[in-house]
C-alpha cells in the first residue's frame, strides 16, 4: 500500500481482494472446471465440524484460508502456482474472494503461522478430537527430518545414520487408536531426539492432554526419559513401550546370557508372517537404575539373513577380518524392546509395531499435504506452512479412517475425483456424471453430488449433507470391529440368514485373482506328470534303461 499523503509504503492487509482488471492481455473465465475433488473436500471439511476449527485461526480474510486449505490438501503444485490452480479449478466460485496471487501468499503464510494462531488451533482441535474421535489419550511419538536449504535459526546440521545434511526436525503426536495427528512441534535440526521429549510432555500437559500410555522411538530413550514414565514409588504411571538403541549395555550382556537358549520351543513365536524367539527378563531403568521395568530380547531369523548379507557385503569392501566378521555375527537378527508394564512375549510385537501409525502421518504430510520440499524464505512463512500442512494432514488422515471403514483404499480418490468437472453458466453451473471411482468415495461418506449448484449473488451455494466420518467416541471404545479392507488376497466372507431355517451360512464371495488354496496350469500338469510315473512304477509298466 502508498499513502499518498506521507509517502509512506506499509504491508498490505489481510482482507484485500485486488478487484478483477479487464484488458486486451486478459483472457476469458473458463467455462469447464474441475470440481469433484474440491466439491467432496470442501463438503467434509463443512459437515464434519473441522472447518470450524480451521476457522479459529485469526485471519480476516476466510476466503484465501479455506481456499489455500484445499490447495494444500488437492495439489502438488507449487505456492507460487497457487493462482493457476484457482483460475481452472470450482473454487474460485465457492470462495471468490480468496487472493492466491503468488506476491501475497507468503504474507498469508506469516499471518497464519503466529504463535497465537498455532495454540488457537491446536486447543480448538483438540477438543474437536476428543468430543468426535476418540477420548483416551494412548499416544506415538515420533520426529523426522525436513532437509532445506533455508537460512534461518530452525536449519542446522544433523547425522542421522552416518548421513550428515541441512534439516528441520519435526516431532508429531499420533493417537494410538486411529493414527490421528493431536500435536506437532518444529525444532532445530541439530537438537537430538532425547532431549525434546520432557518438553513434549510438558506442552502437552499444558493443553490439557493427560497421557494414558506413551510408544516411543528408540532415539527417545534415555535414562532421564525412562524416568519421566515412573511416580516417586517408582511405580511405572504412564505404560511406555521404546526400542533398544544398538549400543545398550544392558541389553548386550543379557544378550549373551539368553543367546545360547533361546532357541527352544517355549520361546518361539509367531507374528504376521514371521517367526522369531523372544525371550523376556525383568530390568531396572532410569538414572538410579531404579525403576522396574520388562526387557523382551527377540531373534528374527528373516531379519537376521538380511543382515548377513549386508554383513557380507561391508566385509568384502571393508576388508574385515574373520574375527571381526565372527564378533559383528554375533548380534545379527538381535532385538530388544523395553516396556513399562508386563506384557506377554506374544503381546509385545503387536503393540510396538503400532508405532507405524506414526510413520503414516509424516507419509501423508510429505506426500499429500505439500510439507516437502519447503518452498518458503524466512521462518514466519515456514511457521504458517508448517501449521497449513499440518491441517491438510489431520483432514486426509480422517478420510483415509473413513474410506477403511468402507473397504476402499486411499490411493488415487483425489486424482478420480479431480476428473469430474462442471461446465459453467452465468447463473449456475452443471456438474459431470461422476464414474465409479469418485461415486464410490462420495457413497463412502453418504454424501450425494448435485446435478447443479446456483449462484446466489456471484458465490455458488450448497448445503452439504452431513457426511459420515467415524463413530463417536463411545461406539470406538465399545468393541465395534472394523471391516477388512478388500483385495486380492483377501476375497472376503459374507453371511446371510436363511428366514426358513433361521440358520447362518457362509458364503465365500469370489474376488479378483485366482481363490487362495488353489493351483495354476503348470503345476496341475505337473502333478499329473508324477502321479502318472508313479503308477507306472507300481503297476511294474515303466522300465528303467541304466548303462554301465
Amino acid at each position: 500500500m502508498f499513502n499518498p499523503e506521507t509517502g509512506e509504503y506499509s504491508d498490505v492487509p489481510p482482507d484485500f481482494v485486488p478487484s478483477n482488471i479487464t484488458d486486451g492481455r486478459t483472457k476469458p473465465p473458463k467455462i469447464s472446471l474441475d470440481f469433484g475433488d474440491t466439491f467432496f473436500m470442501d463438503s467434509f471439511l463443512k459437515a464434519s465440524g473441522l472447518i470450524d476449527v480451521v476457522d479459529a485461526i485469526d485471519y480476516k480474510n476466510r476466503d484465501t484460508l479455506r481456499a489455500m486449505l484445499l490447495f494444500y490438501t488437492l495439489s502438488g503444485m507449487a505456492n507460487c502456482d497457487a493462482i493457476i490452480w484457482y483460475k481452472g479449478n470450482v473454487v474460485q466460485h465457492l470462495y471468490p474472494k480468496a487472493n492466491l496471487i503468488s506476491q501475497r501468499i507468503s504474507d498469508f503464510l506469516a499471518s497464519i503461522g503466529t504463535p497465537e494462531n498455532q495454540m488457537a488451533f491446536q486447543t480448538a482441535y483438540l477438543k474437536y478430537v476428543r468430543e468426535h474421535y476418540c477420548k483416551d489419550m494412548n499416544l506415538l511419538i515420533d520426529s523426522s527430518g525436513l532437509p532445506n536449504g533455508i537460512h534461518f535459526p530452525l536449519t542446522c546440521k544433523n547425522v542421522h545414520n552416518g548421513k550428515v545434511s541441512n534439516e528441520v526436525r519435526l516431532v508429531f503426536v499420533v493417537q494410538k487408536h486411529n493414527g490421528l495427528p493431536l500435536y506437532y512441534r518444529a525444532v532445530p535440526g541439530n537438537i537430538v531426539d532425547v532431549s525434546t521429549l520432557e518438553r513434549i510432555f510438558l506442552h502437552l500437559d499444558s493443553l490439557g492432554v493427560n497421557i494414558d500410555s506413551c510408544i516411543i522411538d528408540a532415539g527417545y530413550n534415555y535414562n532421564d526419559n525412562l524416568d519421566l514414565f515412573y511416580d516417586e514409588s517408582h511405580q511405572c504411571k504412564i505404560d511406555f513401550i521404546t526400542r533398544v538403541g544398538a549400543n545398550d549395555k544392558t541389553v548386550k550382556s543379557l544378550v549373551k546370557e539368553v543367546l545360547p537358549s533361546i532357541e527352544s520351543k517355549e520361546n518361539f513365536i509367531k507374528y504376521q508372517d514371521r517367526y522369531l524367539f523372544i525371550v523376556k527378563r525383568k530390568i531396572m531403568v532410569g538414572t538410579a537404575q531404579n525403576n522396574p521395568a520388562n526387557l523382551y530380547i527377540g531373534l528374527d531369523f528373516s531379519r537376521m539373513s538380511d543382515e548377513l548379507h549386508k554383513l557380507i557385503k561391508r566385509a568384502k569392501n571393508n576388508a574385515f577380518t574373520c574375527d571381526e566378521v565372527f564378533e559383528a555375527m554375533q548380534t545379527e537378527g538381535i532385538f530388544g524392546i523395553v516396556a513399562g508394564k508386563d506384557y506377554s512375549t506374544e503381546e509385545i510385537l503387536p503393540a510396538y509395531y503400532s508405532r507405524q501409525d506414526a510413520e503414516q502421518i509424516f507419509d501423508f504430510a510429505k506426500n499429500y499435504t505439500k510439507l516437502m520440499p519447503l518452498r518458503v524464505s524466512s521462518e514466519e512463512t515456514f511457521n504458517g506452512h508448517l501449521l497449513l500442512s499440518y491441517i491438510a494432514s489431520c483432514a486426509v488422515k480422517m478420510i483415509q479412517l473413513r474410506l477403511k471403514e468402507a473397504n476402499l483404499f486411499f490411493g488415487s480418490r483425489f486424482e478420480y475425483l479431480r476428473n469430474q468437472k462442471c461446465t459453467v453458466y452465468p447463473t449456475r453451473i452443471v456438474t459431470d456424471v461422476p464414474k465409479k471411482e469418485a461415486n464410490d468415495t462420495y457413497k463412502a461418506f453418504e454424501m450425494k453430488c448435485p446435478s447443479v449448484i446456483p449462484f446466489k449473488d456471484g458465490i455458488l451455494k450448497y448445503t452439504p449433507a452431513e457426511a459420515k466420518t467415524l463413530p463417536k467416541a463411545e461406539k470406538i471404545k465399545s468393541g465395534i470391529k472394523k471391516k477388512e479392507p478388500e483385495n486380492r488376497q483377501n476375497t472376503g466372507k459374507q453371511s446371510f440368514k436363511n428366514k426358513s431355517t433361521a440358520t447362518t451360512i457362509s458364503r465365500i464371495a469370489r474376488g479378483r485373482g485366482r481363490p487362495k488354496g488353489s493351483k495354476n496350469k503348470k503345476t496341475l500338469r505337473r502333478e499329473a506328470r508324477i502321479r502318472k510315473y508313479q503308477h507306472q512304477i507300481e503297476t511294474g509298466s515303466l522300465y528303467l534303461k541304466t548303462s554301465i
